[in-house]
């Protein structure tokens, strides 16, 4: 028993530690002029990654989960990012990368973000709607999941006028990129490993959510028993048994933190909603820049998305054959057993109806939405 409770204290003991480290960068992040601020950030980097931080006028402290030398695998545009934020800015925003979940990941990073810790982050849709409410609409499933249609939603007016002019009221973030990793799937843990070809396949299996009150009702539709989880904690619940299924993309699932991968059964390719991130900066930051830095940031933007684009075909091939080495089988369910998940969580169904006028007034609008998509 003295030696439990001995390990148990050590634990807590680098717990906080690491707590104390990390809250220490952000604060500092929060305090220090950004001139001194990029000095110290930088002492560890080369000469003359030290040199452009010293050059700048701001640090845009840049949080993401994913690790920057796993580009092959995960769409994150980290460099890219860099390079564009850099080259549109002639060097006087310097964009300094925190990457592998080092500042946290999910709804973690999302709060961080929002109060200004950070200037900037890497987070899923799921993972905003906490904070940005709004965007929950994209997880109604089966209306806008096809990348494409995707694409079309968020290009359009209507998206703009009704999800992003709300959000920018709300004061907290700026939106400047969309990222496309792939629709969600019903994915079972390699403990479970058991196909999920139908939504009489969910009923009373351990389904792990994320922080999204439609996936929510979505997963209570298909009679799953649905835990909300941290990200950062499902590897470890998955090897234990605590969940038996849970959703991301197949870009999602095989970036996951501690290793995810090595712990999934079978992948069932549903196509229920994209599986989105998000590029977000804190606004009151972004404000405070020169217009000329604002406009810099939205061109980093617009030219990362189109590289995006292009790379992530690629990206999402990797990762499939990848799970597959590891022994991950990818099922695509036939069309009778897509009609089932239609039938019963179609974004038609009225159980959806509360969802629509909370998230967007009416249900015309959402038609005005589903109109967008299908464009």
């Amino acid at each position: 028993m003295a030696l439990g409770k001995k390990r148990s204290s050590s634990q807590i003991d680098h717990h906080r530690r690491a707590f104390a480290q990390k809250a220490a960068c952000i604060v500092a992040g929060c305090t220090m002029p950004y001139s001194l601020l990029a000095s110290e950030l930088c002492q560890q980097n080369a000469l003359e990654e030290l040199e452009k931080c010293r050059r700048a006028n701001f640090n845009m402290m840049f949080a993401s989960p994913y690790d920057t030398h796993k580009w092959r695998s995960s769409p994150h545009m980290h460099q890219q990012l860099k390079n564009n934020v850099e080259h549109f800015s002639d060097g006087k925003i310097y964009f300094n990368t925190f990457d592998n979940g080092i500042l946290g990941v999910g709804t973690e990073l999302a709060v961080h973000t929002a109060r200004g810790a950070i200037q900037a982050a890497l987070i899923s849709v799921s993972n905003l709607t906490p904070i940005l409410p709004a965007l929950d609409i994209l997880n109604i499933p089966f209306w806008c999941a096809e990348q494409q249609q995707y694409l079309n939603l968020i290009s359009s007016n209507t998206w703009q006028n009704h999800v992003l002019k709300k959000i920018h009221q709300q004061g907290k973030l700026t939106i400047l990129m969309h990222y496309l990793p792939g629709a969600r799937t019903v994915t079972s843990t390699k403990r479970y490993g058991e196909v999920i070809k139908t939504p009489q396949d969910m009923l009373d299996i351990v389904f792990r959510i994320p922080a999204s009150k439609v996936l929510n009702q979505f997963y209570d539709l298909c009679g799953t028993r649905a835990v909300q989880v941290p990200w950062k904690k499902v590897a470890t619940l998955a090897e234990g048994g605590r969940i038996e299924a849970l959703d991301p993309s197949i870009v999602g699932l095989f970036n996951g933190p501690n290793n995810l991968r090595k712990h999934l059964g079978v992948i069932s390719s549903i196509n229920s909603v994209q599986d989105g991130w998000l590029f977000v900066v804190n606004q009151p930051w972004f404000n405070a820049l020169p217009l000329k830095l604002k406009h810099a940031l939205h061109d980093a933007a617009s030219k990362t998305f189109t590289e995006h684009l292009a790379q992530q075909p690629n990206i999402a091939r990797y990762c499939e054959r990848s799970l597959k080495k590891l022994g991950t089988d990818i099922y695509v369910p036939n069309q009778e057993e897509i009609a089932q998940w239609h039938a019963l969580a179609g974004p038609e169904q009225p159980q959806w109806l509360p969802f629509k006028r909370q998230l967007l007034g009416s249900e015309k609008g959402f038609m005005r939405f589903f109109e967008a998509a299908q464009a």
